[in-house]
Protein backbone atom coordinates (compact mmCIF):
# COMPACT_ATOMS: atom_id res chain seq x y z
CA UNK A 1 0.00 0.00 0.00
CA UNK A 2 1.31 3.04 -0.98
CA UNK A 3 2.52 6.40 1.31
CA UNK A 4 0.20 9.30 1.28
CA UNK A 5 2.71 12.71 1.50
CA UNK A 6 2.26 16.04 1.55
CA UNK A 7 3.68 19.21 0.74
CA UNK A 8 5.07 19.23 3.75
CA UNK A 9 6.21 15.41 4.08
CA UNK A 10 7.86 15.55 0.77
CA UNK A 11 11.15 17.29 -1.32
CA UNK A 12 12.53 16.64 -4.67
CA UNK A 13 16.15 16.16 -4.93
CA UNK A 14 18.53 17.00 -7.00
CA UNK A 15 20.42 15.55 -9.52
CA UNK A 16 23.61 15.83 -11.50
CA UNK A 17 21.60 17.10 -15.01
CA UNK A 18 20.46 13.50 -16.82
CA UNK A 19 21.18 11.49 -13.96
CA UNK A 20 17.79 10.78 -13.09
CA UNK A 21 15.25 9.52 -15.38
CA UNK A 22 11.52 10.55 -14.70
CA UNK A 23 8.42 9.33 -17.00
CA UNK A 24 5.65 11.62 -16.90
CA UNK A 25 2.14 10.07 -17.89
CA UNK A 26 -1.67 11.53 -18.74
CA UNK A 27 -4.16 8.57 -18.43
CA UNK A 28 -6.71 7.90 -20.83
CA UNK A 29 -10.11 8.64 -19.39
CA UNK A 30 -12.91 6.05 -18.81
CA UNK A 31 -16.84 7.97 -19.19
CA UNK A 32 -19.40 8.50 -21.22
CA UNK A 33 -18.30 11.76 -22.68
CA UNK A 34 -15.40 13.49 -22.76
CA UNK A 35 -14.56 17.44 -23.77
CA UNK A 36 -11.42 17.45 -25.30
CA UNK A 37 -11.13 21.50 -25.79
CA UNK A 38 -8.84 22.97 -22.57
CA UNK A 39 -7.62 19.12 -21.78
CA UNK A 40 -4.01 19.85 -21.38
CA UNK A 41 -2.60 18.44 -18.15
CA UNK A 42 -1.14 21.72 -16.87
CA UNK A 43 0.10 20.62 -13.01
CA UNK A 44 1.89 17.84 -14.81
CA UNK A 45 3.47 19.69 -16.96
CA UNK A 46 4.26 22.50 -14.42
CA UNK A 47 6.38 19.26 -12.61
CA UNK A 48 7.77 18.60 -15.81
CA UNK A 49 9.29 21.77 -15.51
CA UNK A 50 10.40 21.47 -11.81
CA UNK A 51 12.02 18.21 -12.34
CA UNK A 52 14.29 19.30 -15.67
CA UNK A 53 15.53 22.21 -12.68
CA UNK A 54 16.36 19.56 -10.45
CA UNK A 55 18.52 17.51 -13.38
CA UNK A 56 16.06 15.28 -14.33
CA UNK A 57 15.80 13.66 -17.52
CA UNK A 58 12.05 13.59 -18.96
CA UNK A 59 9.84 11.32 -21.03
CA UNK A 60 6.24 12.20 -21.34
CA UNK A 61 2.90 10.35 -22.65
CA UNK A 62 0.18 12.43 -23.09
CA UNK A 63 -2.76 9.45 -23.84
CA UNK A 64 -5.31 12.36 -24.27
CA UNK A 65 -3.29 14.32 -26.96
CA UNK A 66 -5.68 15.64 -29.42
CA UNK A 67 -5.73 14.91 -33.22
CA UNK A 68 -5.57 17.71 -35.48
CA UNK A 69 -9.25 18.08 -35.50
CA UNK A 70 -9.17 18.86 -31.69
CA UNK A 71 -9.98 15.23 -31.18
CA UNK A 72 -9.35 12.05 -29.03
CA UNK A 73 -10.04 8.54 -30.31
CA UNK A 74 -13.16 6.57 -28.10
CA UNK A 75 -13.64 2.72 -27.94
CA UNK A 76 -16.38 0.67 -26.56
CA UNK A 77 -15.36 -0.21 -22.97
CA UNK A 78 -16.24 -4.36 -21.96
CA UNK A 79 -16.76 -6.01 -18.71
CA UNK A 80 -14.96 -9.12 -18.45
CA UNK A 81 -17.76 -11.15 -19.96
CA UNK A 82 -17.57 -9.34 -23.09
CA UNK A 83 -20.26 -7.18 -22.44
CA UNK A 84 -20.69 -3.47 -23.55
CA UNK A 85 -20.43 -0.94 -19.84
CA UNK A 86 -23.10 0.92 -19.58
CA UNK A 87 -24.23 3.22 -17.11
CA UNK A 88 -28.36 3.22 -16.23
CA UNK A 89 -30.49 5.66 -14.49
CA UNK A 90 -33.74 5.40 -14.71
CA UNK A 91 -34.60 4.90 -18.22
CA UNK A 92 -31.67 6.79 -19.19
CA UNK A 93 -28.68 4.76 -20.40
CA UNK A 94 -25.31 5.66 -21.22
CA UNK A 95 -22.60 3.79 -23.14
CA UNK A 96 -18.89 3.58 -21.24
CA UNK A 97 -16.08 4.17 -23.57
CA UNK A 98 -12.04 4.73 -23.46
CA UNK A 99 -10.87 8.26 -24.65
CA UNK A 100 -7.42 8.62 -25.28
CA UNK A 101 -4.74 5.78 -26.12
CA UNK A 102 -5.22 2.17 -25.40
CA UNK A 103 -3.18 0.37 -22.57
CA UNK A 104 -2.02 -1.61 -25.49
CA UNK A 105 -0.89 1.58 -27.42
CA UNK A 106 0.38 3.14 -24.25
CA UNK A 107 2.23 -0.06 -23.71
CA UNK A 108 3.88 0.24 -26.82
CA UNK A 109 5.31 3.61 -26.54
CA UNK A 110 6.81 2.81 -22.87
CA UNK A 111 8.32 -0.04 -24.43
CA UNK A 112 10.31 2.19 -26.99
CA UNK A 113 11.29 4.49 -24.10
CA UNK A 114 14.29 4.05 -21.62
CA UNK A 115 13.28 2.57 -18.09
CA UNK A 116 13.01 5.37 -15.63
CA UNK A 117 14.06 5.74 -12.64
CA UNK A 118 10.43 7.50 -11.51
CA UNK A 119 7.02 7.61 -13.05
CA UNK A 120 4.64 10.28 -12.68
CA UNK A 121 1.00 9.80 -13.10
CA UNK A 122 -1.46 12.88 -13.25
CA UNK A 123 -5.13 12.08 -12.07
CA UNK A 124 -7.83 14.35 -12.79
CA UNK A 125 -11.61 13.73 -12.28
CA UNK A 126 -12.50 11.54 -9.25
CA UNK A 127 -14.88 9.31 -11.67
CA UNK A 128 -11.83 8.70 -13.62
CA UNK A 129 -10.11 6.77 -11.42
CA UNK A 130 -10.22 3.35 -12.45
CA UNK A 131 -7.82 4.36 -15.92
CA UNK A 132 -5.29 5.89 -13.05
CA UNK A 133 -5.57 2.53 -12.00
CA UNK A 134 -4.86 0.71 -14.73
CA UNK A 135 -2.00 2.21 -16.17
CA UNK A 136 -0.31 2.10 -12.47
CA UNK A 137 -0.75 -2.05 -12.85
CA UNK A 138 0.78 -1.44 -16.87
CA UNK A 139 3.50 0.55 -15.65
CA UNK A 140 4.12 -1.88 -12.35
CA UNK A 141 4.54 -4.86 -14.68
CA UNK A 142 7.12 -2.87 -17.04
CA UNK A 143 9.10 -0.73 -15.14
CA UNK A 144 9.10 -3.12 -11.15
CA UNK A 145 11.64 -1.08 -9.89
CA UNK A 146 10.73 2.43 -10.39
CA UNK A 147 8.88 4.17 -7.97
CA UNK A 148 5.68 4.90 -9.02
CA UNK A 149 3.79 8.70 -8.19
CA UNK A 150 0.44 9.95 -8.60
CA UNK A 151 -1.00 13.18 -7.84
CA UNK A 152 -3.48 15.52 -9.29
CA UNK A 153 -7.32 16.20 -8.08
CA UNK A 154 -8.39 12.88 -7.36
CA UNK A 155 -5.21 11.93 -5.17
CA UNK A 156 -5.85 15.13 -3.25
CA UNK A 157 -9.64 14.65 -2.78
CA UNK A 158 -10.11 11.00 -2.01
CA UNK A 159 -6.46 10.21 -1.08
CA UNK A 160 -7.08 7.24 1.45
CA UNK A 161 -9.48 5.77 -1.62
CA UNK A 162 -5.95 6.52 -3.77
CA UNK A 163 -4.16 4.73 -1.42
CA UNK A 164 -6.37 1.37 -1.35
CA UNK A 165 -7.25 1.03 -4.87
CA UNK A 166 -4.08 2.15 -6.78
CA UNK A 167 -1.10 0.19 -6.05
CA UNK A 168 1.16 3.11 -6.01
CA UNK A 169 4.18 3.56 -4.43
CA UNK A 170 3.46 7.71 -3.26
CA UNK A 171 0.45 9.00 -3.00
CA UNK A 172 0.40 12.82 -3.35
CA UNK A 173 -1.99 15.02 -1.52
CA UNK A 174 -2.00 18.64 -2.13
CA UNK A 175 0.08 20.47 -4.34
CA UNK A 176 4.00 20.46 -5.41
CA UNK A 177 4.13 24.36 -4.18
CA UNK A 178 7.59 24.70 -5.69
CA UNK A 179 6.33 23.70 -9.46
CA UNK A 180 2.71 25.72 -8.55
CA UNK A 181 3.85 28.85 -9.77
CA UNK A 182 5.99 27.38 -13.02
CA UNK A 183 5.27 27.56 -16.28
CA UNK A 184 4.17 24.45 -18.36
CA UNK A 185 6.76 22.47 -20.37
CA UNK A 186 4.98 22.27 -23.67
CA UNK A 187 8.50 21.39 -25.19
CA UNK A 188 7.59 17.68 -24.33
CA UNK A 189 5.31 17.24 -27.07
CA UNK A 190 6.28 16.18 -30.33
CA UNK A 191 4.46 18.87 -32.43
CA UNK A 192 3.22 21.86 -30.01
CA UNK A 193 -0.27 22.33 -29.08
CA UNK A 194 -2.55 25.21 -30.09
CA UNK A 195 -2.98 26.93 -27.12
CA UNK A 196 -1.32 26.73 -24.07
CA UNK A 197 -3.14 27.04 -20.08
CA UNK A 198 -2.21 29.77 -17.89
CA UNK A 199 -2.97 30.51 -14.23
CA UNK A 200 -2.21 34.25 -12.87
CA UNK A 201 -2.84 32.83 -9.77
CA UNK A 202 -4.02 30.18 -7.24
CA UNK A 203 -6.56 30.46 -4.41
CA UNK A 204 -10.10 31.51 -3.39
CA UNK A 205 -11.48 33.13 -0.52
CA UNK A 206 -15.11 31.58 -0.97
CA UNK A 207 -15.85 28.03 0.77
CA UNK A 208 -18.88 26.79 -1.62
CA UNK A 209 -20.65 23.91 -0.70
CA UNK A 210 -19.90 21.81 -4.16
CA UNK A 211 -16.24 22.94 -4.57
CA UNK A 212 -13.11 21.83 -3.56
CA UNK A 213 -10.93 24.59 -4.02
CA UNK A 214 -9.71 25.27 -0.36
CA UNK A 215 -9.10 21.02 -0.32
CA UNK A 216 -7.27 22.11 -3.65
CA UNK A 217 -4.94 24.81 -2.40
CA UNK A 218 -4.47 24.18 1.11
CA UNK A 219 -7.03 26.86 2.36
CA UNK A 220 -8.34 30.10 1.57
CA UNK A 221 -5.20 32.12 0.82
CA UNK A 222 -4.59 33.50 -2.40
CA UNK A 223 -1.20 33.29 -3.91
CA UNK A 224 -0.45 35.43 -7.51
CA UNK A 225 2.54 35.46 -9.72
CA UNK A 226 4.03 38.33 -11.05
CA UNK A 227 2.76 39.91 -13.80
CA UNK A 228 6.74 39.75 -15.68
CA UNK A 229 6.41 35.73 -14.61
CA UNK A 230 3.08 35.55 -16.35
CA UNK A 231 3.93 37.90 -19.63
CA UNK A 232 7.75 36.01 -19.82
CA UNK A 233 5.57 33.20 -20.10
CA UNK A 234 3.12 33.95 -22.93
CA UNK A 235 6.02 35.57 -24.77
CA UNK A 236 7.92 32.74 -25.00
CA UNK A 237 5.25 30.27 -26.22
CA UNK A 238 4.33 33.01 -28.81
CA UNK A 239 7.32 33.70 -29.89
CA UNK A 240 9.15 30.15 -29.69
CA UNK A 241 6.72 27.85 -30.09
CA UNK A 242 4.14 29.79 -32.39
CA UNK A 243 0.77 29.70 -29.85
CA UNK A 244 -1.52 32.25 -30.12
CA UNK A 245 -4.48 31.20 -28.09
CA UNK A 246 -4.12 31.10 -23.80
CA UNK A 247 -6.73 29.97 -21.67
CA UNK A 248 -6.47 31.43 -17.79
CA UNK A 249 -7.43 28.52 -15.46
CA UNK A 250 -7.88 30.21 -12.28
CA UNK A 251 -9.87 29.59 -8.68
CA UNK A 252 -10.87 33.21 -9.05
CA UNK A 253 -9.00 35.53 -11.46
CA UNK A 254 -10.11 38.48 -10.30
CA UNK A 255 -9.73 38.74 -6.49
CA UNK A 256 -6.71 40.82 -7.55
CA UNK A 257 -8.22 42.77 -9.85
CA UNK A 258 -5.68 45.18 -10.25
CA UNK A 259 -3.14 42.67 -10.92
CA UNK A 260 -5.30 40.53 -13.86
CA UNK A 261 -6.18 44.04 -15.56
CA UNK A 262 -1.81 44.78 -15.46
CA UNK A 263 -1.49 41.44 -17.59
CA UNK A 264 -3.84 42.17 -19.39
CA UNK A 265 -2.19 45.51 -19.80
CA UNK A 266 1.32 44.11 -20.23
CA UNK A 267 -0.11 41.89 -23.63
CA UNK A 268 -1.88 45.09 -24.69
CA UNK A 269 1.86 47.20 -24.46
CA UNK A 270 3.37 44.55 -26.11
CA UNK A 271 1.35 44.63 -29.08
CA UNK A 272 1.14 40.67 -29.24
CA UNK A 273 -2.46 39.46 -30.93
CA UNK A 274 -3.44 36.52 -28.91
CA UNK A 275 -7.21 34.48 -28.41
CA UNK A 276 -7.70 34.56 -24.51
CA UNK A 277 -10.34 32.55 -23.21
CA UNK A 278 -11.37 32.20 -19.41
CA UNK A 279 -13.48 29.14 -19.79
CA UNK A 280 -13.81 29.02 -15.79
CA UNK A 281 -15.92 32.59 -16.26
CA UNK A 282 -14.93 35.23 -13.90
CA UNK A 283 -16.91 36.48 -10.69
CA UNK A 284 -19.85 38.79 -11.65
CA UNK A 285 -19.50 41.47 -9.24
CA UNK A 286 -15.75 42.18 -9.75
CA UNK A 287 -16.37 42.73 -13.84
CA UNK A 288 -17.37 46.37 -14.95
CA UNK A 289 -16.89 47.69 -18.43
CA UNK A 290 -13.41 48.87 -17.70
CA UNK A 291 -11.65 46.13 -17.06
CA UNK A 292 -13.80 44.06 -19.93
CA UNK A 293 -12.93 46.76 -22.33
CA UNK A 294 -9.21 46.05 -21.47
CA UNK A 295 -9.46 42.36 -21.29
CA UNK A 296 -11.33 42.37 -25.46
CA UNK A 297 -8.00 44.65 -26.37
CA UNK A 298 -6.10 42.16 -24.76
CA UNK A 299 -7.10 39.84 -26.75
CA UNK A 300 -10.28 37.35 -25.42
CA UNK A 301 -13.51 36.65 -27.24
CA UNK A 302 -15.82 35.60 -25.11
CA UNK A 303 -16.62 35.98 -21.63
CA UNK A 304 -18.29 33.09 -19.23
CA UNK A 305 -20.51 34.80 -16.53
CA UNK A 306 -21.67 32.67 -14.06
CA UNK A 307 -24.82 32.69 -13.07
CA UNK A 308 -25.73 29.30 -11.54
CA UNK A 309 -29.05 29.86 -10.11
CA UNK A 310 -31.83 32.77 -9.46
CA UNK A 311 -32.91 31.93 -6.21
CA UNK A 312 -31.19 34.44 -3.62
CA UNK A 313 -31.49 32.06 -1.00
CA UNK A 314 -30.22 28.99 -2.94
CA UNK A 315 -27.03 30.99 -3.57
CA UNK A 316 -26.72 31.75 0.29
CA UNK A 317 -27.42 28.01 0.95
CA UNK A 318 -24.38 27.26 -1.44
CA UNK A 319 -22.82 30.13 0.69
CA UNK A 320 -22.55 31.71 -2.37
CA UNK A 321 -23.49 34.84 -0.40
CA UNK A 322 -21.06 37.13 -3.26
CA UNK A 323 -22.97 35.84 -5.97
CA UNK A 324 -26.37 37.59 -6.91
CA UNK A 325 -28.79 38.22 -10.36
CA UNK A 326 -27.89 41.71 -9.58
CA UNK A 327 -23.94 41.17 -10.08
CA UNK A 328 -24.60 38.96 -13.39
CA UNK A 329 -27.00 41.74 -15.01
CA UNK A 330 -24.38 44.40 -14.04
CA UNK A 331 -21.86 42.47 -15.55
CA UNK A 332 -23.74 41.23 -18.28
CA UNK A 333 -24.61 45.57 -19.03
CA UNK A 334 -20.85 46.07 -18.95
CA UNK A 335 -20.10 43.45 -21.36
CA UNK A 336 -22.50 44.60 -23.87
CA UNK A 337 -20.84 48.11 -23.55
CA UNK A 338 -17.39 47.10 -23.89
CA UNK A 339 -18.28 45.36 -27.09
CA UNK A 340 -19.35 41.57 -26.29
CA UNK A 341 -22.62 40.90 -28.22
CA UNK A 342 -25.15 39.24 -26.36
CA UNK A 343 -27.27 36.31 -27.98
CA UNK A 344 -23.89 34.92 -29.32
CA UNK A 345 -21.11 33.16 -27.88
CA UNK A 346 -19.54 36.11 -27.01
CA UNK A 347 -21.37 35.97 -23.75
CA UNK A 348 -22.28 32.81 -22.31
CA UNK A 349 -24.15 32.25 -18.86
CA UNK A 350 -23.23 28.91 -16.87
CA UNK A 351 -26.74 27.55 -15.09
CA UNK A 352 -25.65 24.79 -12.76
CA UNK A 353 -28.40 21.88 -11.71
CA UNK A 354 -28.58 18.83 -9.96
CA UNK A 355 -27.67 19.67 -6.57
CA UNK A 356 -29.62 17.76 -3.97
CA UNK A 357 -32.78 19.61 -2.52
CA UNK A 358 -33.31 21.65 -5.86
CA UNK A 359 -36.66 22.05 -7.27
CA UNK A 360 -36.86 21.18 -11.17
CA UNK A 361 -39.00 24.49 -11.64
CA UNK A 362 -35.91 26.67 -10.09
CA UNK A 363 -33.48 24.93 -12.38
CA UNK A 364 -35.95 25.57 -15.17
CA UNK A 365 -36.23 29.26 -14.39
CA UNK A 366 -32.81 30.18 -14.03
CA UNK A 367 -32.22 28.67 -17.38
CA UNK A 368 -35.08 30.73 -19.13
CA UNK A 369 -33.28 33.98 -17.55
CA UNK A 370 -30.40 33.26 -18.29
CA UNK A 371 -31.75 32.53 -21.88
CA UNK A 372 -33.47 35.65 -22.14
CA UNK A 373 -30.87 37.86 -21.05
CA UNK A 374 -27.64 36.32 -22.65
CA UNK A 375 -29.10 33.48 -25.56
CA UNK A 376 -25.55 30.86 -25.17
CA UNK A 377 -26.66 28.86 -21.53
CA UNK A 378 -23.81 26.49 -20.58
CA UNK A 379 -25.18 23.88 -18.48
CA UNK A 380 -23.31 22.75 -15.59
CA UNK A 381 -24.10 19.56 -14.45
CA UNK A 382 -23.88 18.84 -10.32
CA UNK A 383 -21.52 16.22 -9.40
CA UNK A 384 -20.97 15.80 -5.90
CA UNK A 385 -16.97 15.93 -5.06
CA UNK A 386 -15.21 14.22 -2.20
CA UNK A 387 -13.97 16.66 0.71
CA UNK A 388 -17.07 19.50 -0.25
CA UNK A 389 -19.43 20.23 2.09
CA UNK A 390 -22.39 18.81 -0.05
CA UNK A 391 -20.42 15.22 -0.52
CA UNK A 392 -19.93 15.23 3.10
CA UNK A 393 -23.69 16.06 4.00
CA UNK A 394 -24.66 13.07 1.31
CA UNK A 395 -21.93 10.54 1.62
CA UNK A 396 -23.86 7.86 3.77
CA UNK A 397 -26.45 8.12 1.25
CA UNK A 398 -24.29 8.13 -1.67
CA UNK A 399 -21.50 5.77 -0.91
CA UNK A 400 -23.28 3.42 1.72
CA UNK A 401 -27.07 3.53 0.72
CA UNK A 402 -26.75 3.48 -2.76
CA UNK A 403 -23.39 1.15 -2.87
CA UNK A 404 -21.80 3.59 -5.21
CA UNK A 405 -17.69 4.26 -5.92
CA UNK A 406 -16.51 7.54 -6.86
CA UNK A 407 -16.77 6.37 -10.63
CA UNK A 408 -20.72 6.28 -10.19
CA UNK A 409 -20.73 9.69 -9.21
Amino acid sequence: MGQIVTNETFSIQEYPPGKRHALLINPPVYDAQYWARWGQPAGLLRIATLLKTKGYHIDFVDCMETNERGMVTKSRRYDTDGKPLIVKRDNIIKSIYRFGLSLEELEYRLKCLEVPDEVWITSIMTYWWESTRDVVALVKRLFPHALVLIGGIYPTLAPEHAQEHLGADIIFKGEIREASQLPTDLSLYSKPPTYAILATSRGCPWDCVYCAARTLNGGAKVRTRTTEDILEEILYKHNHLGIRRFGFYEDNALINREHFAEVMQAIIDRGLSLDLYAPEGFETRLLDEELLRLMKSAGFQKVHLPLETVRTDINRQWNRRHASTSSFERALESAIRAGFRPHTQDINAFVLFGLPDERLEDVVDSTLYAHHMVGSVIPMLFSPVPSTHVFRNHSDYLLKKMGWDLQNL
